[in-house]
């Protein structure tokens, strides 16, 4: 294995996908010296180059909901309006309560939105006819994201501003002595030291956790995504489309469709795993019924390609941001679940705080891995 150009860094981040790069761009400049390390042979090539690419700019009911604000804010900043294609996202169901309760937490969170009833859904969404989605909250700031250009930009400006970022180097372990942060292994034996980790591994962070000693319950989940040919012809300015119950999504692909059925089978991986996520194929029997119910124009429609990507989740399905109470100078970026191209950035600017030090919005305290750990530790001694 080719050595690294540097042995010891500030900060090791471990994954170079879209939270490890995030972290690395933010950390970078405020002059930390930070080495990232990616196990791929290329950056961002799991979860972050195996997405939908949707911009979701609102989550409700989570302690995470403004993030998507603020992380807009950060790549029109540092990338120009680009990035984004506005397209707007309906979250659809086929109750009003459900609408009504999204559009109260939208409208306190200053998010820019509109109730749709059935007869301006359908105007907006012609796909949806003839299904189950009576009621919709159209988020106007939703849309899609251009991916490749995100993760090379920060990747770049991160080089740029003094980080080293390196592909094809695998970390076995992070390492610790006397409760504290002394580096990380590598594959073939090297140690790196660092006073601070940053694990950001996606899928990988509770596999590094369990071989490190210093376990964390997250638990990576398979889920499916399906290019279609439809009968349909979807109109270019249509918006994304995601059912709230029982979910599924869709948004238009070139000539066709890019949807998922939202499965969701765990997946354990061991931290020396780096093989490709295979596919299940009830997926597209489990997208078509859906798409049935919701747009039944989509359904039956020809598949063009479909893969399997991993997104990774804690039991409390929010994101795990910030110190590990056990282990000084380690830190958690993990258990986005699908939702780090909409959050990563600005969840990356709490992560900086935390590890330098600074103030944190009170809302941070809701993402800290503690939160999971006592859970856990309460949960052994009722076991």
């Amino acid at each position: 294995m080719r050595r690294s150009t540097v042995d010891s860094a500030d900060v090791i981040i471990v994954g170079g996908g879209v939270a490890g790069l995030s972290a690395a761009r933010v950390l970078a400049e405020k002059k930390v010296r930070v080495l990232l390390l990616e196990r791929e042979p290329r950056l961002a090539t799991q979860a972050s180059g195996n997405n939908a690419a949707i911009f979701r700019p609102f989550e409700h009911e989570a302690a995470s909901a403004l993030l998507p604000r603020r992380s807009r804010q950060l790549l029109d900043g540092w990338f120009g309006p680009t990035l984004l294609e506005i397209t707007g996202l309906v979250l659809v169901s086929h109750a009003a309560d459900p609408v009504s309760r999204l559009a109260a937490a939208a409208r306190s969170g200053g998010v820019a939105h509109s109730v749709l009833d059935a007869s301006l859904l359908r105007a907006l969404v012609p796909s949806l006819a003839g299904g189950e989605a009576h009621h919709a909250l159209l988020l106007h700031e939703g849309g899609v994201l251009d991916v490749p250009a995100l993760t090379a930009g920060l990747a770049r400006q991160a080089r740029a501003m003094g980080a080293e970022l390196r592909a094809n180097v695998a970390v076995q372990a992070f390492t610790q002595a006397r409760g504290r942060i002394t580096g990380v292994t590598l594959a073939g034996g090297e140690q790196l030291a660092a006073s601070c980790v940053i694990v950001a591994a996606g899928a990988w962070n509770a596999s590094l956790g369990d071989v490190s000693g210093a376990e964390i319950p997250l638990v990576a989940l398979r889920r499916h995504l399906i290019e279609l040919e439809t009968r349909a012809d979807i109109a270019a300015a249509e918006p994304v489309v995601w059912r709230l119950e029982d979910e599924v999504y869709y948004r238009k692909q070139g000539f066709g469709v890019l949807a998922s059925p939202c499965d969701e089978s765990r997946v354990t991986l061991a931290v020396s795993s780096s093989a490709p996520v295979v596919s299940d194929a009830s997926a597209p029997v489990t997208l078509n019924d859906k798409l049935q119910r919701i747009a039944p124009a989509l359904a039956h429609g020809s598949i063009v390609r479909a893969w399997a990507c991993l997104r990774t989740f804690a039991n409390d399905r929010e994101l795990v941001v910030g110190s590990d109470p056990r282990v000084q100078g380690l830190y958690w970026f993990g258990g986005l679940g699908g939702r780090g191209m909409s959050v990563a950035p600005a969840a990356a600017e709490w992560l900086s705080a935390c590890v330098l030090g600074e103030a944190l919005p009170p809302a941070a305290a809701a993402l800290s891995p503690a939160r999971l750990l006592s859970a856990q530790s309460s949960a052994d001694r009722t076991a």
